[in-house]
């Protein structure tokens, strides 16, 4: 057994762990160009460990994911009215809504949503109806994509507890090399190696007792060279070492944080796997299909709304089917009967002709960035605003239309968008008009006929060094153009709108400004409406710290009237709305202060409307205490016929965690007609553990009469709800 030479017994024993065991999730992960550098392959052939390395905790089991995974909520609502006289007169009206939305997920990764609604009334004018609606929810699975690659990314990321032992071993790898310097440097040592070289060099050929020198010496050289081989070793681990915590500790928080919005950015599967490839994430832990899921923008069945382009299918609600597919060429299909839109939904009667759409579009590029989509529609509309005219007298042509657009869409950049369309579709074919010959797609491929086309131009765009948003429209429609956004009347049309929004003082002011003119989405716009009138809006909001929120608004608002069978008329007058709402404590009382002020500027001879030309003005305070809510409200309302005030008292009381009880107390009182009338409202909620959540209200109350004196006002509102 060779002597140990002095200086050496600090550097045999090797009780460091392997680096390599320490850096399994490091392998080539990188981000902003700095790479992770992985666990050094000089490490399998370094003889230094002579103890086993650190076990790793073996993972956690995953936990067990049930295939169908439900949740939701089921509502019943009643709703009571004793009177309705605005804008229709009816007496003794019970709404009934049946309501549930199941959120479903597919093994633990597969988003669905299920919808359904059925509402029903004794009111002649609101028909019943019942909803189904099934989708895919796109937004949610892309979230849950993004938040799984994200995981990945961070879990790639070397914890504190690996860059701790890597430094130890680092710093303990420095001392093993210092050690073997000063081995191989060591005075005594050398020394005595030339002295065995020089002796040996001495004796001559005829000397047989060089024996003794020769096994010192070979020993000597081969102990040398294998320490000097470990240092070489040594150097080449210490500098991979120092490589690695180097570009790891260059890593800052802001870096992470970029690599993390870059992977909520990517909208699209290519811009995610291009991601993921960059920073070395495998797509093992996805689910199977995600790519293609990802490009599945919306699926639906059932009742759902077609918004596709402003010439084409602009938020028309139908039953049917819609989906819309978008990996880099886009695809998307609609096809089903148009049940109503807002308005549609109160006055279409049972005998009206039915009405149903099929869309078709196929484009290239992403549906939110640069694109040109070209879309084919078809079906039958009613177009023609004839409600508004006596029907006896007007010839309304066929319902039938087809028609093409051509859109496109381009980013200035990545905060102004430019989005133009043109148009051309079939011509309106009257009864008994024999020049129409050939359906509907004769007039939709001439060429030669302009009459039957139309053109749009939009933009949005984002300032982020001013904080300002504009958003501008313009479209032009021929006097023959038809399509399923818009209602006709037979003439040429044109509409612009532009709207800004532009922060204030450090984003406390918000001013909102806004000028349209008509957009012949309206069937209910009375003949002798002028499409050069252009309506206007305000609205200003001031949010400051410790301060009331101050709101200030001034913008078009519109009433129907129903003039007699299937004849309606639509009044447009402005409102000014104002209030200021502060939430604050005073002497460690929560509180809540409301001011509004409210003013119509119509007149009874342009509306049926009961609060013609009135000015009013609320006061509201409430005080929240521990199990009582106090609130009391003032108003003032005010005309050129009378003045109605009013006083309001509630309380609402806490019994406990499963009961909430309140009621109050009104005083009305009108002048001219010298009345006064007293009111009082009582509420309840009731929770049950498993059960849900039931609640009750009912008001008496008094409002104006079509007579302009006061009369009783009954509501009352029972609801169920339950969500699990």
């Amino acid at each position: 057994m060779t002597k140990r030479p002095p200086g050496l017994a600090a550097v045999d024993a090797d009780t460091s762990p392997d680096p390599a065991a320490l850096v399994p999730s490091l392998d080539h992960a990188s981000c902003k160009g700095v790479t992770f550098i992985p666990a050094p392959q000089q490490y399998e052939n370094v003889p230094l460990a002579k103890t086993p390395p650190p076990t790793l905790p073996s993972p956690a089991l995953k936990p067990h994911v049930p295939f169908l995974q439900v949740h939701g909520n089921v509502l019943y609502n009643l709703n009571y009215y004793s009177r309705i006289d605005t804008p229709y007169n009816e007496n003794n009206i019970y709404q009934h809504t049946i309501q549930t939305y199941l959120d479903i997920l597919v093994k633990g990764q597969y988003p669905m949503r299920i919808f359904l609604t059925n509402h029903f009334s004794n009111s002649a004018l609101f028909r019943n109806y019942s909803d189904f609606n099934f989708s895919y929810s796109n937004s949610q699975f892309n979230q849950q994509i993004k938040d799984q690659v994200r995981r990945d990314f961070l879990q790639s990321l070397p914890s504190q507890k690996i860059l701790d032992s890597l430094q130890g071993v680092l710093n303990n790898d420095w001392q093993k090399l210092h050690g073997l310097d000063g081995w191989m440097k060591n005075p005594a040592l050398i020394q005595k190696a030339i002295e065995a070289k020089e002796a040996l060099a001495r004796k001559t050929p005829t000397q047989t007792d060089t024996s003794s020198l020769a096994p010192d010496t070979e020993q000597m050289d081969s102990l040398y060279a294998n320490k000097k081989r470990e240092a070489d070793s040594l150097r080449s681990r210490i500098a991979s070492l120092q490589q690695l915590l180097q570009t790891t500790h260059q890593r800052s928080q802001a870096e992470i944080n970029s690599t993390l919005q870059d992977i909520q950015h990517a909208d699209n599967p290519a811009l995610l796997r291009k991601k993921m490839q960059d920073l070395g994430i495998s797509d093992s832990s996805l689910p199977k299909g995600y790519q293609t899921l990802m490009a599945i923008k919306s699926f639906n069945l059932g009742r759902t709304v077609v918004n596709y382009s402003e010439l084409s299918a602009k938020n028309i609600s139908i039953n049917g089917v819609q989906a819309e597919y978008n990996p880099s060429t886009y695809y998307a299909v609609a096809s089903g009967s148009v049940d109503y839109r807002f308005r549609d939904f109160i006055t279409q009667g049972p005998g009206n002709a039915h009405q149903y759409l099929n869309v078709f579009r196929v484009g290239k590029g992403l549906k939110d960035g640069n694109s040109i989509i070209l879309t084919y529609f078809t079906g039958k509309r009613q177009l023609f605003n004839a409600a508004t005219t006596d029907s006896t007298n007007v010839q309304v042509p066929s319902s039938s239309l087809m028609g093409l657009t051509l859109e496109a869409n381009y980013h200035l950049n990545k905060n102004i968008l430019l989005t133009g369309e043109i148009a051309k579709s079939s011509s309106p074919a009257y009864p008994g008009d024999s020049t129409k010959t050939g359906g509907p797609g004769a007039e939709l491929f001439k060429m030669s006929d302009h009459n039957n086309e139309a053109w749009s131009l939009k933009m949005n765009a984002f300032f982020p060094a001013t904080q300002t948003r504009i958003k501008g429209a313009y479209k032009h429609l021929a006097v023959n153009y038809q399509s399923f956004s818009i209602f006709t009347d037979g003439s040429a049309q044109s509409a612009w709108s532009a709207n800004i929004d532009q922060l204030f003082f450090r984003k406390q002011l918000d001013v909102m400004l806004g000028a349209n003119t008509n957009d012949f989405t309206n069937p209910f716009i009375s003949q002798e409406y002028k499409s050069t009138t252009v309506f206007k809006s305000i609205q200003a909001t001031l949010r400051k710290r410790n301060w009331p929120v101050i709101s200030l608004g001034y913008f078009p608002s519109s009433q129907i009237t129903k003039l007699g069978n299937s004849q309606y008329i639509e009044n447009l007058f402005y409102t000014l709305v104002g209030n200021m709402t502060h939430s604050y404590s005073y002497h460690h009382l929560l509180m809540n202060t409301s001011l509004v002020y409210t003013q119509f500027y119509n007149r009874s001879a342009d509306s049926g409307f009961t609060y013609f030309n009135t000015r009013n003005l609320l006061l509201s305070q409430s005080v929240f205490l521990s199990k009582f809510t106090l609130q009391l409200n003032a108003s003032g309302a005010t005309n050129q016929d009378y003045q109605l005030y009013t006083l309001e008292g509630k309380v609402q009381h806490t019994l406990n965690k499963f009961i909430t009880l309140g009621a109050g107390i009104k005083y009305n009182k009108q002048t001219t007609y010298n009345i006064d009338q007293l009111g009082y409202s009582a509420e309840a909620t009731l929770r049950i553990d498993r059960l849900g959540q039931l609640q009750f209200s009912a008001d008496k109350g008094f409002i104006p009469g079509m007579n302009k004196q006061l009369v009783p006002d009954n509501t009352g509102r029972l609801t169920y709800f339950k969500t699990f």
